[in-house]
């Protein structure tokens, strides 16, 4: 069955990385990490309103810039997570512009510094009505392994990871969730109706047990039923999919320790493989993974695909020997990202 979300990634294996994840019909996307966004449409940056940032060197984070520029005018809030002075960051790119003629305007963004270690999170508000000066900032206890967000229909987790900074890696996983089975209700001779609404929320909370429906039949008669014993009969589960998506850190055990619980079972894993194995000297000065790692780690997390990105660029004319590394270790599906839009179907 496919996957709920579909994902975008059109800067290829050499760019600087930019993840869009999007629902199908749906007016909101994600993006994740705000690196090159040239080859992203301004009809889809305008649908993003939670960006999720690793970290704030340059090549993740100076297409905020594009991005702040596309929302002027728009009356939304976005919310903005990242590693801690994440707030600060985006307080220096918005103190870099003159704001005087805005403030009729209700464009605004939440930026969440999430301090895994310390475990708290800090939120600060900057909003156009205060020419983007930080107007509200509060901080909270937070529990790490908590998700960061969740609607209902997916939540994300984050993990950290060490790049001689703070670097977080980023999970998104699908609720639970049924199909309802018309023809069966059709066979049982039963009306739709907000009955099927209770049925669902009862199973999925685990509450069938304790609620009772009274469902409207197509002869004019009620049939009263326990909800757990009509689900198993109209309800299907839907399987449940994993993203997650991890860019920027050296490739040691702290780190393979945080990816591990956080990719586990990714039915699609973007991870940066920066070096080859033989250039590991390398990979340590720079704090980047190498491809063996990537490759044994998507194999112990048991990922099913994976679309390795972010190379060096001293590979730019042998691509395949990253990719060749990679399959000597991971038995899953590799994906290669091409520097064009395209959609990654599950």
């Amino acid at each position: 069955m496919r996957m709920l979300l579909r994902t975008e990634f059109p800067n290829g294996p050499f760019g600087d990385p930019s993840l869009y994840i999007w629902q199908i019909d749906a007016p909101r996307a994600l993006l994740f990490d705000a690196g090159d966004l040239s080859r992203f449409t301004t009809r889809q940056l305008l649908k993003v309103d939670h960006l999720f940032i690793s970290h704030c060197h340059i090549d993740h984070f100076f297409g905020f810039d594009l991005f702040l520029r596309l929302h002027i005018g728009s009356e939304k809030n976005i919310t903005v997570f990242g590693p801690p002075s994440t707030s600060e960051h985006v307080a220096g790119k918005l103190r870099g512009y003159t704001w005087n003629l805005i403030h009729d305007q209700n464009l605004s963004f939440d930026v969440i510094d999430l301090d895994h270690l310390n475990q708290s999170r800090l939120t600060t508000r900057f909003h156009a009505k205060a020419g983007f000066e930080a107007t509200d900032s509060r901080q909270e206890s937070w529990n790490p392994s908590d998700p960061i967000f969740d609607n209902g229909l997916y939540r994300i987790r984050s993990a950290l990871l060490d790049h001689r900074t703070p670097c977080l890696a980023y999970s998104i996983e699908e609720r639970p969730s049924v199909r309802v089975l018309k023809s069966v209700i059709d066979d049982l001779g039963l009306q739709a109706g907000p009955w099927l609404e209770v049925l669902k929320t009862a199973y999925l909370s685990g509450m069938a047990e304790e609620t009772v429906l009274q469902i409207p039949r197509r002869n004019g008669e009620t049939w009263v039923i326990e909800a757990n014993q009509l689900a198993t009969q109209v309800l299907e589960p839907r399987q449940r999919h994993k993203l997650a998506y991890a860019t920027d850190g050296a490739a040691s055990r702290p780190n393979r320790e945080s990816l591990l619980q956080l990719v586990e079972s990714a039915d699609l894993f973007f991870c940066e493989t920066c070096f080859l194995n033989d250039d590991s000297d390398l990979a340590r000065r720079t704090q980047h993974f190498t491809a063996t790692f990537v490759a044994e780690l998507a194999r112990d997390a048991r990922v099913k695909r994976l679309a390795p990105f972010h190379f060096s660029k001293r590979y730019l004319k042998r691509p395949e020997v990253i990719l060749k590394e990679l399959s000597t270790r991971f038995p899953g599906e590799i994906l290669p990202l091409v520097q064009e839009p395209r959609q990654l179907r599950l």
